[in-house]
């Protein structure tokens, strides 16, 4: 059993006689050693990496660092650069140290014989599935170049989507935040006090008044346990997001939902369309570009519907058929692909069909962004008023029993 790998920085010579200098993790420096001279390196110096000053050095790369990263790949690569020399000079320019150690361990797949794909996805986690699956398309067509540069266009199009969807979120978020601290405020400070003045004799009080009394009271009186359980219960909705399996069937279940459901096939359909789409524009065949196609694509129902094209098509079937059957796209779209089949133009019709899902993804966000707000003062205000009518009907049920 490994122990936990540890920075070194290390300086070899390859076999036309460069200097390579950089930092890779490993359990030990003769681990490092054996991993280099495998590599084809000639060690000359290994020592411990100094330790990075702050958490900014440490740190994965950021979204908007990938697109720098995979623009400048593709920018050296259309220059004439080879591909290991590009990847080890943008890996040399990051200044995040866990990036650079991802990269280099990446550099280092190449260099025992592994795809650019497959070397990215082993060492250089944290990129959309999407772009594995397109690198292995670029390799297939002979055009890394320009697969990466529009793998990068696509990761710059959806950091836009989230940073738009999180500012659109701000205000219903702090609405809601502030609702509910009013809310508690109400329980702990305002609802005790009606107790107080109508007392111990609760009989003549509507059921709903003793609960939101008895509820106010018990909170009152116990305000540390209260603290704890909403503790408790963000540090549950922490473990549930960090779950890949929890997450997995909540993605699942979100498809069924409304307005959620929608952004979600959307998104999954613009993706899958625009990968298929630049693999058969390449000349990748139709089944390869399928499957690379697919692996993009998260794992849920329109995955499941995608698994069963390959055993389709090489039964003959037709690729518009075959997505009728197993999944949920529209007449119009199958209409498309099937017009496309008959023109020899496929590529394109899927090209057309991830603008118009992209499209609908901006709408679909729109319509749910706009629909939060009200849907958060709506909550709050019911909340507030049944509470509100509960003290009322509390206090009118008292005077009655007064007068």
């Amino acid at each position: 059993m490994t122990g936990p790998h540890l920075p070194f920085a290390y300086q070899a010579i390859d076999r036309s006689g460069a200097v390579s200098r950089g930092v890779l993790s490993a359990p030990d420096e003769a681990t490092l050693v054996r991993r280099l001279s495998a590599d084809g390196l000639t060690v000359l110096k290994v020592s411990p990496a100094a330790a990075p000053k702050g958490d900014g050095q440490n740190r994965g790369l950021k979204p908007g660092e990938r697109v720098l990263v995979l623009r400048q790949l593709g920018l050296m690569l259309e220059a004439g650069v080879s591909l290991l020399e590009a990847m080890d000079t943008v890996a040399q320019g990051m200044q995040s140290r866990k990036g650079k150690a991802q990269f280099q361990a990446a550099i280092a797949a190449l260099r025992r014989g592994d795809s650019l794909g497959q070397a990215l996805e082993e060492h250089a986690p944290g990129f959309p599935d999407y772009l594995y699956a397109m690198a292995r398309v670029g390799e297939a067509s002979g055009r890394i170049a320009e697969v990466l540069k529009q793998a990068a266009e696509q990761m710059a199009y959806e950091d836009r989507l989230r940073r738009d969807f999180g500012n659109a979120m701000t205000y219903p978020a702090f609405l809601l935040t502030a609702g509910l601290g009013a809310v508690a405020f109400i329980f702990t400070q305002v609802v005790p006090r009606f107790g107080a003045m109508i007392g111990e004799d609760r009989s003549r009080v509507p059921a709903m008044s003793r609960w939101v009394l008895a509820a106010g009271e018990y909170a009152n009186a116990h305000i540390g346990l209260v603290g704890i359980v909403l503790g408790a219960l963000i540090a549950l909705a922490v473990v549930i997001a960090t779950n890949p399996a929890i997450k997995g069937r909540a993605y699942t279940l979100a498809h069924g939902l409304p307005v959620v459901g929608g952004v979600i096939q959307a998104r999954e359909i613009a993706a899958w369309a625009r990968l298929t789409s630049f693999a058969l524009t390449n000349g990748v065949p139709i089944l390869s570009a399928v499957a690379l196609a697919r692996a993009a694509v998260p794992i849920g129902p329109f995955r499941q519907g995608l698994n069963q094209l390959d055993t389709d098509l090489k039964a003959g079937l037709t690729l518009d058929a075959s997505l009728s059957a197993h999944t949920k796209l529209e007449a119009m779209d199958l209409s498309l692909l099937r017009a496309g089949q008959r023109s020899g133009a496929v590529g394109s019709m899927f090209g057309f069909m991830a603008d118009n899902y992209e499209n609908r993804l901006r709408d679909s966000m729109k319509r749910m962004t706009s629909l939060l707000e009200p849907t958060a003062i709506g909550a709050i205000s019911l909340i507030v008023g049944f509470v509100a009518l509960s003290l009322v009907l509390a206090l009118s049920s008292v005077y009655e029993g007064v007068v």
